[in-house]
């Protein structure tokens, strides 16, 4: 079947050799984005007005600023402060004049909840997970049409334990209980096998450390304990 623009992230993910294909997407889809986020698109008035409304999490506003482009950042800051000046105005009349009880301990209170909802909205978070579940959409397509693209699937090295709970999880949701079946007697048994590889993989680069060893190869082992942390928490070291 002919390649579409949408499928060629996914297949590109799967080709390469990494421990998850969907964290190397999302690398791919942070980078894009904030490129995105800290290029022209923030003097458009419809991105900041974006911005100004969600602001970002302490992950991007740490990457931006580490970006160097501290005159956009500097930009979208000031006006998302100026919507939470004018917003804690309401709020905290709201907070003020509300009673505190004598016996209950309230912590929902209009600023608890409006602290709540402002950390944890990310401008950038959200422009990523619509293009993750446009990605996961792709997966199943491709899955479902291209027997190349399980192929792909099957000779890679499963992976982190977020996205294989994830496909798991959209599996059921999008496969009758034959077609599911089938996929998990597919991943399950390769996300298994890889997890005991790199089980392996780190063991060994323990066993380095003792003098005993210190003459042997290191194997495919130098990099387990990135690779090892990867899988457990989605965490790309760098």
């Amino acid at each position: 079947m002919k390649e579409k623009i949408y499928t060629i992230p996914v297949n590109e993910a799967f080709e390469k050799e990494g421990e998850c294909a969907f964290c190397e997407l999302v690398k791919k889809l942070d980078k894009e984005v904030l490129d995105y986020v800290l290029g022209p698109s923030y003097m458009e008035e419809d991105v900041r007005e974006e911005t100004d409304k969600h602001g970002f999490c302490k992950y991007h506003y740490d990457k931006m600023y580490k970006a160097q482009n501290r005159l956009g950042v500097a930009l979208m800051v000031s006006t998302h402060l100026k919507k939470i000046n004018k917003d804690l105005d309401e709020v905290l009349k709201n907070e003020l004049s509300e009673k505190k009880g004598i016996f209950k301990k309230e912590l929902n209170t209009p600023l608890f909840d409006y602290y709540e909802t402002l950390s944890s909205d990310c401008y950038a978070c959200k422009r990523m997970e619509n293009r993750m579940n446009s990605y996961i959409e792709t997966f199943f397509y491709l899955w479902k049409r291209e027997e190349d693209f399980r192929s792909k699937v099957r000779n890679s090295k499963g992976f982190c334990l977020e996205h294989f709970t994830m496909l798991i999880t959209e599996a059921r949701k999008r496969m009758n209980n034959t077609d599911f079946q089938e996929f998990a007697e597919v991943i399950v048994p390769i996300q298994k096998q890889n997890l005991s590889r790199i089980d392996e993989e780190l063991d060994w680069f323990i066993q380095k450390f003792d003098y005993r060893f210190k003459d042997e190869p290191w194997k495919n082992s130098k990099d387990s304990l990135e690779r090892a942390i990867l899988k457990i928490s989605s965490t790309v070291l760098e």
